[in-house]
């Protein structure tokens, strides 16, 4: 079994899979220099008013600093052999999340939860969406891990009101480090932990769904349209998918499926490959 196969295998156990180290300081510091630019702009623009902590629609924002995220390659070849080659950006969403005072009673800041297009679950499905969060410090327990309650992705758990702010048996704290990424399943339950170290929590969310569902962010502004025309002179139907353009999706969508699905994924991930002009 190759290493993608394992990563995958674990993938649809567990919920999740980390990969460590994707990102190196220079570009992270790159991405808190970007939010923080955003920030003041915002509120240059609008007197009176706190700096968002959370900033949506980022490729169009900042598209050099951001499209290499969106196509990194181990996650995004991931992300496409768990879905398949129906990979469209949901939503980019850069965060610089504060610091609060420190509390006993609530352990889980942002309360349990599924994420955007999930379900109750009943076994495992393909996810319709998948979040790839990266993180530019360490996790430690002041900065607030993650928490996860694996396999919960394949299982119909339910949470009373009491239970989504607090810890739950069977849980996981991750400790990631900086520059690594976490890939959830979109239905797999999870929260963050306050973050009382004093400073910033930067992260961004970097969320995929399936190419025939409603985005997010808007794919319609100019520096979008752009990365779209060059990705079209270049013939490259990966990222014209990302960005909404699935010339393909008909064909794909329709195609009979008399053949077992994650094949005839690896086949037409590859077609899209050999068809980038260089």
């Amino acid at each position: 079994m190759t290493k993608l196969e394992t990563r995958i295998e674990q993938f649809k156990t567990d919920g999740y899979t980390i990969f460590s180290a994707v990102y190196d300081e220079a570009q992270m510091q790159n991405w808190r220099e970007v939010l923080e630019f955003m920030q003041r702009e915002y509120v240059r623009g609008n007197a009176g008013m706190p700096a968002p902590f959370w900033i949506g629609n980022m490729l169009e924002r900042a598209p050099r600093s951001m499209l290499p995220a969106i196509t990194q390659p181990d996650i995004f070849d991931f992300v496409e052999a768990i879905m398949g080659p129906f990979v469209q950006l949901d939503n980019l969403t850069l965060v610089g999340f504060p610091s609060a005072e420190k509390s006993d009673d609530l352990p889980v800041a942002s309360s349990w939860h599924r994420d955007r297009w999930a379900k109750m679950p009943n076994g495992y499905e393909r996810p319709n969406a998948i979040n790839a969060i990266t993180y530019f410090q360490e996790l430690t327990d002041e900065y607030g891990p993650l928490r996860i309650l694996p396999g919960s992705h394949v299982a119909p758990i339910c949470l009373s009101p009491e239970e989504r702010t607090q810890s739950l048996p069977g849980e996981k704290v991750i400790h990631v480090g900086a520059g690594d990424v976490v890939v959830i399943h979109n239905a797999l339950l999870h929260s963050g932990s306050p973050n009382t170290s004093g400073k910033t929590r930067y992260f961004f969310s970097l969320f995929y769904n399936l190419t025939w569902l409603k985005t997010t962010d808007n794919h319609d502004g100019p520096n979008t349209r752009a990365l779209i025309r060059d990705a079209r002179e270049a013939n490259d139907h990966r990222v014209l998918r990302l960005l909404g353009q699935d010339d393909n999706l008909e064909a794909r969508a329709n195609s009979g499926f008399q053949t077992p699905d994650e094949p005839k994924w690896k086949e037409w991930a590859q077609a899209d490959r050999d068809a980038i002009k260089t």
